[in-house]
């Protein structure tokens, strides 16, 4: 039996992180029931995501409008667009980034890839690079052997123990090139399918009906057979990020709970296969953490 807490232990080190089948979570630390339900996408904690079985969280920061003290100003908070994730206060990235060294420390058998990208309301100074200093002097320095920050998909003998940052902002420095994570700065809004080599994206995300659920059903199980046949081959290391979250903010039934659920009736679960890539889920412990635990018992 798999225990979901540690199932990397199970795989041999050279595996490279792309020929897995992972669960991740979309929106990881917007699980905060004090928030619009068009805000919230997850129904647990990100302890408890990582605990069953989850190893890719998206996690969008930004600087911290909710406070007056400009002594906190390079503070980060989680949000999901615009909002906070909670609305009765600051969710710090520092204290969930804790949460994920407390697991790695516990399971060092484990890796999890980390996607952050810059969001929110806070003022930053783009032109100098501010959000990438911030988050590399304030976060990353002090703390560089719990990351790979390598520009390249790793082995798991390379990172486990580790967090894998996945970097959905740019750098200028010439300093950080190859040395600030997997660079993933961008790739086509509303894609269904955007290859970039090193990863490879579906995240159709904009619906303008609920029939869109169909479309989105069938590009999830698009580019889940894309991995698989890519994976089975002696190709270079690709990342396939799977994303199962779209929206509609004017109509009820295209909010996270609602296409969670959908897609689940999609049975895009019967697509799961070993070597389909990342997917990255909506309300991941919907019963009892039936995605994410299948995912993960396609890798045995």
């Amino acid at each position: 039996m798999v225990n979901y807490n540690s199932w990397m232990k199970g795989i041999g080190d050279d595996t490279y992180l792309s020929k897995l089948s992972i669960p991740g979570t979309h929106n990881s630390a917007a699980y905060h029931k004090l928030a619009p339900p068009s805000v919230q996408c997850q129904g647990e904690n990100i302890s408890e995501q990582l605990r069953h079985g989850v190893r890719f969280l998206d996690i969008r920061l930004s600087r911290n409008f909710l406070t007056l003290d400009r002594r906190k100003k390079n503070d980060l908070i989680c949000c999901h667009g615009n909002f906070p994730v909670k609305l009765t206060g600051a969710v710090k990235f520092r204290d969930e980034l804790e949460n994920i060294y407390n697991f790695l420390k516990d399971h060092d058998s484990e890796t999890v890839i980390l996607s952050i990208k810059q969001e929110g309301n806070g003022n930053w100074d783009n032109q100098n690079n501010e959000f990438q200093k911030v988050f590399k002097e304030h976060y990353i320095e002090g703390h560089n052997n719990k990351w790979f920050l390598k520009d390249e998909i790793p082995k798991l003998c390379d990172c486990r123990g580790k967090i894998v940052l996945f970097r959905r902002f740019g750098v200028n420095s010439q300093d950080n090139q190859g040395k600030f994570g997997i660079s993933a700065s961008s790739w086509a809004y509303n894609t269904t399918c955007d290859d970039r080599g090193m990863f490879c994206v579906q995240d159709f995300c904009e619906f303008k009906e609920r029939q869109d659920i169909l479309k989105k059903a069938s590009c999830v199980k698009s580019l889940l057979k894309k991995a698989v046949d890519y994976n089975n081959t002696d190709s270079d290391p690709k990342l396939f990020i799977n994303f199962c979250s779209a929206s509609n903010f004017f109509d009820v039934r295209c909010w996270p709970h609602s296409v969670a659920e959908s897609l689940q009736k999609a049975k895009i679960n019967d697509e799961y296969k070993k070597c389909c890539g990342i997917v990255v889920l909506d309300y991941v412990n919907k019963e009892d953490w039936k995605s994410a635990k299948e995912l993960v018992d396609k890798n045995f």
